[in-house]
This record gives structure tokens, C-alpha cells and sequence, in this order.
């Protein structure tokens, strides 16, 4: 019997993924085109197909379909073998694994219709809903090997997504407008219709919002009771634990009862969830932003929430005491309004799959690659604080505290090179993992702070791949700083190790904060020179003005080995503003990494 090589893609991965405007609506689009995915990966598995990739431990339990976060991810790629030999048999098995992926898709949508049911316009929906799913497959016959057999197929298949139907998403219906989303498809959403009391909580929806079919099932389905941390959340996440670490028992008892008035359902805070930051604070964190306060207090008013308004009050009373200074402060102060978004990508994976030459082979590879995503969800959770957004193979994008982001990009680059090393032959190139890092503003828009973390995970790649990128978006405005080197093996003043020194500096306070400012303004006087600057004239001048700098509040000079280890490498004015750019960010994340420092408590 001859045997196929089958190959099936799921999508729109823009649709479902990356159109979010909450952080559960990127989670959520996540999960559900790996749960679409999975379904199309059981029927194939059960109508006889043997799956390379994904390969799952226990497919009998991890294809199952699951609303639980750290369920097991499908990519939206599927590739198996089959025993046949009539072309027929196999465009009737094509068509089983796309109606299993349908019947996938409309099992969570049907769910969020039947939530808003009477503020749904049921043609609009009714149209949307059977055209969200575009699939393409391909399949050739393996004559020779699989190898060759597999270039043929992702070949056929490259093809035929280049052939694809450009039809415009349905939709004729004047004066409706779009969805906020993705601006593509009519929001389903009747026009002018009364959403409020438990919907209107469910949906978390901001005023004026609209949402297509696949906006409203991220909002509604996979029983939205399935919270999943805000980027508030993760960005104070340092702050909660200055006040856990403290020892102050009255501190921590006054953050126990906001948090007490955040539980339950209300306009202006929502949880966690049960598996995340299940702490003495496991809710949004709005509140903790005086300003925001009074934001929230006007959206109570215009819900007409009186009881919200009380316990927004009482919550204000609350934070002043913890945040502000004196007799009946705790002096904790505001937290910091950032955060890290991560973005991490595989390198020369398609080269390290070329290169197999059985189907087991890659089998044995898929298998590696789901251990490495489920080690990666232990990392940045279990390890780091923070929480995972998608991962799946090679890919990874999460949501981290700014204080353990660049030790977590770490973690994830040498859990990644041990995994996978040992599956590449001694003649051939490694995968490696390229990990970009955006730090940004709670308060920027989501779209702008994923683009910002793929901007980085580029960024990561270029020119050599195996790349680690730092970003830093501040709200102030101007240009994000940016930096970017090669990996280097963990102690070898790799970036992140100079970094995460130059942070040590700040925090125990041996490097004074101006003094990157000087640094850059003394970098400036060397740009454009004609030729080479003078390497010996340009490390006098460094030197000469570290030698004036003093820590410890000014009261102590630069120790010897802190100035030639801020030295060491400086010999132009490209590596002199590199490192400025190197201190000013590390500047920015020692202020973040201080909150997790209990006041009076050295590190």
C-alpha cells in the first residue's frame, strides 16, 4: 500500500491571535485556534492517520478538547502519514478533518451566542459564523523517501496558500459598523443595544466597542469564567511581593482587604483566575493607581453601580494609607507602571526538520518540541511570575514582571539549546532561540504592545540569529531604546549578564542615576569625528568622569573594579553609546526590581 504525506493548516491566525484589545482576548484567540487545531488533529489521528507533528505523549488525553489554560497546545499546522492508496479516500479524510475543525470552532461560538443571545443581530452572526475557517491541504504520495517526500509536500502546500481565495469577509448590511477588533468584519452586535448588568461584566466591554463573531466568542465562550492575569497584574507584580516580603503584617492585612472588595463581580477589577498570583492579591490591580481610582469611580457612576462607588472609596482610603508616607503611612508607594512582554522564536528550525530522514525522526523532534513548550510554561510561571500567552513548539509569547524578564529570556534560551541539541548531528547547525523583550507601559494599547514584542523578537534575529533584543517603550515619548547582541554562554558578560550587573550596581547603590545621562552626553561629543576617535583619548574621558561620580547618595566614589568593569569593552563611540543604552535600561529596571525589595531591606 502506498503511503501519503498529509498536511493541513488552520487559520486566520491574525483573526483569532493577534486582533485583541484585552489580555484575554490574545490568550483566549490563542487557545482557541489550538483547540480548532486539535480538533482537526483527532479526527486525523482517528481516522487512521499516524501524526508527525504534532506528536502529543498521551494523545488520548491531550487531544482532547480543554478549556484549561495549560492544556496542551496545537500549532495551526498539522502533518501526518497515511495508509492509503485512493486518492478518493483521502479527499474524504480531508473533508473529516476540516469539518472536525469547524465543528471545533462553532462548538465555542454557539456557547457565545447563546450567552448574548438578545443583543446579537442573529443574519449578521448567522453569516459570519460558517466563514471564519480557512483551511489548506495538500498531500503527496512518499515514493522515495520521507524525507523528499516532505520538501515535495511543504512545497505543493507553499503553493496552494499562494493561490488562496481573496474574498471579502461577508457583509452588506448598511450602517453597521465594524468590528474594533480587526476593523474587517461588521460587529454582530445589535445597534444601540442595552448591554448591561452580568453581560455587560462578562464582556468587559469598553464604550463604544464592537465585535465580530470571533471577538464576541473570545469575550463569551470557554465558559469566560476562566479569567486570565491583565498586564496591570503582571506589572505590580514586584510591588505585591515588596509588601508580602516586608514582614509587615498590617501592610499585607490592609492589601487583603482591597483585595477582599475587588472580589466578586463589579465594574472595576476582575481576578486571575485559580492557577496565577494566587498570593494576597489576586485580582487586576487598577486600584493601586490613584488615578485610575478616579476613572474607575466615573464608570461606576455612569453604570449607576452605587455599591461599586462605595467600595471604590473605601478602596482609595485603603491604597493612600499603604502608598503614602508618614504617621499613618506605610510608605510602599505607587508601583511601577511597566511591564515585559516576551516574544521568542525558534532558529533554523526548518533547516533541523529538513534534515530528517524518517517520519519517526521527526516524530521524536515534535515530541521534544511540546516538552520544551510545557518547560516553558514552568519557567515563566512557576519561576518568574509571570504568565503564558502561547506555547506551542517553538514559539513563545508571554506576559513577565520587568524585575525577572531578561533571567526568564535566559532560562527559556538554555532550556531550549538542551533540549534540542542532542537530536542535531555533529555535522549539522543547532536550532538555537532567539528571544525579543518589550517593556512597556500598562496602560499602552495591547495591539501596540504585541507589535512592540514582535518588533524585538526581529530585532532578536538580525544579523545572526541566537539573538537576545531588549526594548524600552516609556510613556514619556521619543525614540524606544534598543539594544541587541548575540547569545553567549550564561557568564560570559553576555548582555544579560551585563545587564542584570549593571542593575545590581543600582540597587545597592554603588552607581549614582546621572551618571548615565553624563555618559551619553560625553558618548555625544565623539559622534561624527573623521575616522577612528582616538581609543586612549576616548577611555581617559570615561574614566575622568566615572572617577567624579559618587555612590551611596553621594557620600563614595566609584570602586576600581565598578569602573573598569564599566569600562571594559568602551574603546569607540558605537560601544561607548551601547553601553549608556545598557545602563539606562538597566536604570529602568532597577526601579521596577527595587519594589520587590521591602523597604529597609537590602538585596
Amino acid at each position: 500500500m502506498t503511503s501519503y504525506l498529509y498536511v493541513l493548516s488552520i487559520g486566520p491566525v491574525q483573526d483569532f491571535i493577534a486582533a485583541a484589545r484585552r489580555t484575554r482576548d490574545l490568550w483566549f484567540g490563542s487557545h482557541l485556534l489550538s483547540e480548532i487545531s486539535k480538533a482537526a488533529a483527532k479526527k486525523i489521528r482517528d481516522e487512521g492517520g499516524e501524526l508527525i507533528f504534532p506528536s502529543p505523549e498521551n494523545p488520548e488525553n491531550d487531544l482532547n478538547p480543554s478549556e484549561n489554560p495549560d492544556a496542551f497546545n496545537v500549532a495551526n499546522i498539522i502533518l501526518a502519514e497515511l495508509d492509503m492508496d485512493d486518492v478518493q479516500k483521502i479527499q474524504d479524510f480531508d473533508l473529516k478533518a476540516k469539518d472536525a475543525a469547524r465543528e471545533g470552532w462553532l462548538y465555542y461560538a454557539n456557547a457565545a451566542c447563546t450567552v448574548a443571545r438578545d443583543v446579537v443581530n442573529k443574519d449578521i452572526w448567522k453569516a459570519q459564523v460558517g466563514d471564519v475557517i480557512e483551511f489548506y491541504s495538500a498531500w503527496v504520495p512518499i515514493n522515495s523517501s520521507y524525507r523528499d517526500a516532505r520538501i515535495r509536500l511543504m512545497r505543493l502546500h507553499a503553493a496552494r496558500k499562494a493561490t488562496r481565495d481573496f474574498t471579502q469577509p461577508k457583509g452588506n448590511h448598511p450602517g453597521v459598523d465594524k468590528s474594533s477588533l480587526d476593523g474587517a468584519r461588521e460587529s454582530v452586535l445589535e445597534k444601540n443595544s442595552d448591554i448591561t448588568g452580568p453581560l455587560a461584566l462578562r464582556m468587559r466591554r469598553s464604550k463604544g466597542e464592537e465585535l465580530c463573531a470571533i471577538g464576541l466568542t473570545k469575550r463569551l465562550s470557554g465558559g469566560s469564567t476562566v479569567a486570565f492575569p491583565s498586564v496591570v497584574r503582571v506589572g505590580i507584580d514586584p510591588w505585591i511581593r515588596g509588601i508580602e516580603n516586608s514582614g509587615n503584617d498590617d501592610a499585607k492585612k490592609l492589601l487583603e482587604e482591597i483585595g477582599r472588595r475587588c472580589d466578586g463581580e463589579n465594574c472595576y477589577s476582575s481576578g486571575t483566575g485559580t492557577r496565577l498570583y494566587r498570593g494576597i492579591f489576586p485580582y487586576d490591580g487598577q486600584v493601586l493607581f490613584p488615578s485610575r481610582i478616579q476613572e474607575l469611580k466615573k464608570t461606576a457612576q455612569e453604570l449607576g453601580r452605587d455599591e461599586d462607588l462605595v467600595k471604590l472609596n473605601e478602596i482609595e482610603e485603603k491604597v493612600t494609607c499603604l502608598q503614602k508616607k508618614g504617621k499613618i503611612g506605610f510608605g510602599f508607594g505607587e508601583p511601577d507602571p511597566y511591564f515585559a512582554i516576551l516574544v521568542a522564536d525558534g532558529d533554523k528550525m526548518g533547516e533541523a526538520i529538513s534534515n530528517k530522514q524518517e517520519a519517526d525522526d521527526h516524530r521524536i523532534f515534535s515530541k521534544t518540541l511540546a516538552k520544551f513548550a510545557h518547560e516553558a510554561r514552568k519557567i515563566v510561571e512557576e519561576t518568574h511570575h509571570g504568565c503564558m500567552v502561547y506555547s506551542g513548539g517553538d514559539d513563545v509569547v508571554a506576559f513577565l514582571p520587568v524585575d525577572t524578564c531578561i533571567k526568564a529570556a535566559r532560562e527559556l534560551h538554555e532550556k531550549f539549546g538542551q533540549l534540542l541539541t542532542p537530536l542535531i548531528k555533529e555535522d549539522e547547525n543547532p536550532p538555537t532561540l532567539s528571544v525579543g523583550i518589550a517593556i512597556g507601559h500598562i496602560r499602552e494599547p495591547l495591539e501596540d504592545l504585541r507589535a512592540y514584542g514582535h518588533t524585538a523578537e526581529n530585532d532578536a534575529k538580525k544579523p545572526d540569529r541566537n539573538g537576545l533584543a531588549i526594548h524600552l517603550y516609556t510613556r514619556s515619548g521619543g525614540e524606544p531604546l534598543k539594544i541587541r547582541e548575540q547569545w553567549r554562554k550564561a557568564g560570559d558578560n553576555g548582555l544579560d549578564d551585563r545587564i542584570e550587573n549593571w542593575v545590581d550596581m543600582y540597587l545597592k547603590d554603588i552607581f549614582p542615576d546621572k551618571a548615565a545621562y553624563d555618559l551619553r552626553q560625553l558618548a555625544g561629543d565623539y559622534r561624527g569625528w573623521k575616522g577612528k576617535p582616538d581609543t586612549c583619548l576616548l577611555k581617559k574621558d570615561v574614566k575622568r568622569l566615572l572617577k567624579r561620580k559618587k555612590g551611596e547618595h553621594g557620600s563614595k566614589e566609584l570602586a576600581k573594579t565598578a569602573i573598569e568593569d564599566l569600562m571594559n569593552g568602551v574603546d569607540s563611540y558605537d560601544t561607548l553609546i551601547k553601553r549608556t543604552r545598557e545602563l539606562l535600561l538597566a536604570r529602568s529596571i532597577a526601579a521596577n526590581s527595587r519594589q520587590a525589595v521591602p523597604p529597609g531591606v537590602s538585596k
